[in-house]
């Protein structure tokens, strides 16, 4: 089971193959242009930020806090 450690120390190659091949979907956002897919990856969370007028993933961002999932909430 990889672990957060194991995926911050891992190169964007490394991060894209663990996200895709164990992550499990959780929601996606919009964040000034970007489009955040929120992904679960055994203990912890990823967020994979896309920007679609280059059409290429630009970071992965992992986290482990609850108090991280705040922009996920959607209230009526």
């Amino acid at each position: 089971m990889i672990t957060i450690y194991d995926f911050n120390g891992m190169n964007e190659a490394g991060q894209a193959d663990a996200v895709f091949t164990a992550g499990v979907f959780v929601d996606d956002r919009d964040d000034e242009g970007m489009k955040v897919q929120l992904c679960r990856l055994h203990s912890f969370y990823v967020e994979v930020y896309y920007d679609p007028a280059s059409n290429k993933i630009t970071r992965y961002r992992s986290f482990k806090s609850a108090g991280q999932l705040a922009p996920y909430v959607k209230l009526n």
